[in-house]
């Protein structure tokens, strides 16, 4: 469930694209993030509507939900009962679940050394993304603004893990690519600086590696009032004296 609302190919949920509505959209968002588990119904209600909902709110769920049940393919359930709603789908059906998987096991390789391995598996968990926003076009009302919030961190993460899988593999220039992308979208990541320092040096670019610094600072004082951490500062000492 990632990108531009992708749930998989082949899946059991269906594609958000296709369930209609922006309401149903939302709800079949909120009940993939939370597959095979309750949502309460006030739970729902917060992720659909902001602010004050209607009063007709529980009925217009029910009209919502019904509308999902029809677009759901086969592999996949929407139950009802106990106060809210489960969506019942297997795990490697949704996409959401399949990237957390890979971005784990390629982190767990890189802390083993396997840094071909990791990098395999964190190309692969974050090929499901399309995008560097998770279920464009869905408001993010509620609980919804934690949940796909956790899920852009968590790509970023795996981002930051494969830039640092290429450098170990001796491969700077692709590091660069992936976290200038992210800086270009995130520019307070304190990792993602120190990553563009490393290969900066590992290029023989001292001069890039003074400007990363640079920029860096630059950043933190705009956004923040004051400069990066002291470790940043440390690295990129280390890096000119190395």
């Amino acid at each position: 469930m990632l990108g531009r609302v992708r749930h998989g190919g082949d899946t059991g949920a269906g594609s958000a694209a296709e369930v209609g509505g922006g309401k149903a959209r939302a709800l079949l968002v909120t009940l993939l993030l939370q597959a095979n588990r309750t949502v309460t119904v006030d739970r729902v209600v917060e992720a659909l509507w902001e602010g004050e909902p209607p009063l007709s709110a529980v009925a217009n769920v029910r009209t919502h939900a019904s509308v999902l049940r029809r677009h759901l393919r086969p592999g996949a359930g929407l139950v009802g009962g106990g106060g809210g709603y489960v969506l019942e789908v297997a795990a490697e059906h949704c996409d959401h679940l399949v990237f957390l998987d890979r971005a784990a096991d390629g982190r767990e390789a890189l802390r083993a050394g396997d840094c071909a391995g990791a990098a395999e598996l964190l190309t692969a968990a974050l090929a499901l993304w399309d995008g560097d926003r998770a279920a464009v076009g869905v408001p993010r009302h509620g609980p919804l603004e934690g949940w796909l919030g956790h899920l852009e961190e968590e790509r970023m993460r795996a981002v930051e893990d494969l830039a640092g899988a290429f450098l170990h593999l001796g491969e700077p220039r692709a590091a660069l690519r992936d976290v200038n992308a992210l800086l270009a979208v995130s520019p307070l990541r304190g990792r993602s600086w120190a990553l563009r320092m490393r290969a900066h040096h590992a290029l023989g670019e001292r001069g890039s590696l003074a400007e990363t610094y640079r920029a860096a600072v630059h950043v933190h004082r705009s956004e923040l009032g004051v400069g990066p951490d002291r470790h940043l500062r440390r690295l990129f000492e280390e890096l000119v004296a190395g």
